[in-house]
């Protein structure tokens, strides 16, 4: 409940402003009502972004290095981005066989070393669009000296919104759609 506590707070402000303002162009009840809206709608939106964690960003060295998509000798590389516009704000916490190692908000990737194997990778949403979105599961192989790519897409749904996984085989294809984003540092970097 405590994070969601400025989003409530945000909202009565935002309501109190909002019918102020309206009570200059309108009389009556009306500027109650947009009011209202509007608190109700900045308190929303405001508790969607309550699960967000600040992100480590890494310098441009470490993106450099990053984007060399070598992973250590006899383990593997993951390279998970996200990209779109749906919840793009919102905080995606990322983990690999049930270990949470990122927060992605779009457009961003992080990388992890991994030991060759199946895995299950998961992402869910905090704050008020967790209970909103289905979390997204994908199993994957990846085997020693490989890199694994996967982009992670966000889709709004009548009811709940889904997580939908594109996985991308070649390396050169991972590093020009990654090129351009931050980087978040993933900790821990190696599962």
């Amino acid at each position: 409940m405590g994070k969601y506590v400025p989003a409530i707070i945000a909202g009565v402000v935002a309501a109190i402003v909002m019918t102020f303002l309206m009570g200059f162009v309108f009389g009556g009840i009306t500027p109650l009502i947009y009011g209202l809206g509007t608190g109700a709608f900045v308190a929303y939106i405001f508790a969607n972004l309550a699960g967000n964690k600040k992100l480590p960003i890494a310098s441009d060295q470490e993106k450099t290095a990053a984007l060399e998509l070598k992973p250590p000798p006899g383990k593997s590389l993951l390279v998970v981005y996200r990209e779109g516009f749906v919840a793009k704000l919102a905080g995606l916490n990322v983990a690999v066989d049930g270990k949470g190692f990122a927060q992605l908000t779009a457009p961003k990737f992080t990388t992890l070393v991994l030991s060759p194997g199946t895995h299950t990778l998961t992402c869910g949403f905090g704050g008020l669009a967790g209970p909103q979105s289905k979390p997204g599961v994908y199993e994957f192989d990846v085997a020693a000296d490989q890199v694994a790519g996967v982009g992670i897409g966000v889709s709004m749904g009548l009811v709940q919104g889904s997580m939908s996984f594109v996985p991308v085989a070649d390396v050169g294809a991972v590093r020009a759609k990654v090129a351009k984003m931050p980087l978040v540092k993933a900790e821990p970097a190696e599962i």
